[in-house]
């Protein structure tokens, strides 16, 4: 029996391939057993990648499969000691997310409309546009960060 890890977008999963029966392979997705017919079978970039005509679930007597132990998820750092003071007019979040790209840097000056900051929320990118012409006198997030709805990202003045 094989086991492979398949990753489909950020979600990980655990495949077994179980047998092979009339050109269907009986594989086991996470304690789920689905039979799966193959339409091709390509080598791209050193990776396997195949298209798949069919999948058929199986309802079947699973037997137990010891499950992993949930581990309780770790807490968020604690915040700077120091915190930032954010000035009135400042540019926030529409939205939570991650922020991908500053575009601009402090004493930068920018006119109204220009993208200054990039972020990602549910998979999509947006575009922080500057509110008016000035000069970035404040960033208060970097690359990576994550950030609520109404946060601080920049200051133009």
């Amino acid at each position: 029996m094989s086991v492979y890890k398949v990753k489909v977008g950020e979600k990980e999963y655990t495949v077994k391939i179980v047998g092979e029966k009339e050109g269907a392979l009986e594989i086991d997705v996470d304690g789920t057993k689905l039979t799966v017919s193959l339409e091709s079978l390509e080598k791209a970039a050193g990776t396997q990648q195949a298209t798949v005509s069919q999948i058929e679930a199986k309802k079947e007597e699973a037997k137990p499969v010891a499950q992993p132990v949930a581990q309780p998820a770790t807490p968020p750092p604690p915040p700077p000691a120091q915190q930032t003071q954010v000035a009135a007019g400042a540019i926030t979040s529409r939205v939570p997310g991650k922020i991908k790209e500053v575009k601009v840097s402090e004493g930068q000056s920018v006119k109204r409309g220009d993208t200054v900051i990039i972020m990602e929320s549910m998979k999509m990118e947006i575009e922080v546009k500057a509110n008016k012409d000035g000069v970035v006198k404040a960033i208060y997030v970097k690359p990576g960060q994550f950030v609520t709805q109404g946060a601080p990202l920049i200051l133009i003045e």
